[in-house]
């Protein structure tokens, strides 16, 4: 047989107060046995999978928002440099030609 977990190692594993859990359970928003109408339990296995149902994927588009705000960025730098870099020749073109 599987553990089953009582509210205060629930509320513990969680951290949450146990007044919230037994607010969940009277909602059915987290997996319970109702041994009697004051003795709850929690399968060990439906806790960890209703924990895993609630994980949310983290918005990674920001970041490539990001990443092409710098690419962009770059590619302005590197006209600049580019326009200074001929500045630069022809300066030292007119120089020699003196």
């Amino acid at each position: 047989m599987e553990k089953l977990l009582n509210i205060d190692e629930l509320s513990e594993i969680l951290g949450v107060t146990k007044s919230t859990i037994y607010s969940w359970t009277s909602q059915n928003k987290i997996p319970h046995i109702k041994l009697s109408k004051r003795l709850l339990k929690f399968r060990e296995n439906d806790i960890e999978a209703w924990i895993g149902r609630r994980a949310v994927s983290a918005d990674t588009s920001f970041l490539v928002q990001e990443d092409e705000k710098r690419k962009r960025s770059r590619t302005s730098l590197n006209l600049h440099d580019d326009f200074i870099e001929k500045i630069i020749r022809n300066a030292k073109k007119r120089v020699l030609r003196s």
